[in-house]
């Protein structure tokens, strides 16, 4: 009996150990990173913060996959009162079907940037942030604020950033880079 007693306790330990090693996660294998999303139209929506009768859009479309062709324009210039706040909704489009799901899903890997020229008195801050562990901005929804009259245009480019998202816009490559027309009056 006591060889028995001594030989079974000495005899499982290395049936779990066996069993454990089997059963452990593989480490270092990472899924396949999302590719760049097929996008052909975005739509910028301003409201504003005191007025929402004071609300205004512009569409910007590529529908040539080549980019040859010029993109179109609906409500082309982006209209702004000065020495006003808007709170504004990004929607992103292939062809008809709203993509912006799909960005808000994967939006640890995504940054909408904006980049104002034509000497334009306009300040664009992202009020979304993601879910990674130092939540970073997203862009989907932005506060604009607008200075004195004027016009330019306004750059809105969304980053692909699967891994390398920083808060900044220059790692990743982009998914969509459009320029509207803003006049502020």
């Amino acid at each position: 009996m006591k060889k028995i007693k001594l030989f079974f306790p000495v005899g499982i330990i290395p049936l779990v150990l066996f069993w454990y090693s089997c059963n452990k996660p593989e480490k270092g294998v990472s899924p396949p990173l999302p590719g760049n999303e097929p996008l052909t139209t975005m739509k910028v929506t301003a409201v504003n913060v005191n007025d929402s009768k004071d609300t205004v859009s512009a569409t910007w479309a590529q529908l040539d996959p080549t980019g040859a062709a010029a993109p179109v324009l609906t409500e082309d210039t982006l209209r702004l009162k000065s020495g006003t706040t808007y709170n504004v909704v990004i929607k992103v489009l292939d062809t008809l079907t709203d993509i912006t799901p799909e960005i808000k899903a994967r939006e640890n890997y995504h940054l909408f940037c904006f980049s104002v020229s034509g000497g334009l008195n306009l300040s664009c801050v992202q009020t979304d942030l993601d879910t990674n562990p130092k939540p970073l901005s997203v862009g989907l929804t932005d506060q604009f604020t607008t200075g004195s009259g004027g016009n330019g245009g306004l750059e809105v480019t969304l980053h692909h950033q699967p891994n390398v998202k920083n808060g900044s816009c220059d790692p990743g490559s982009t998914d969509l880079d459009a320029t509207f027309t803003v006049l502020i009056n």
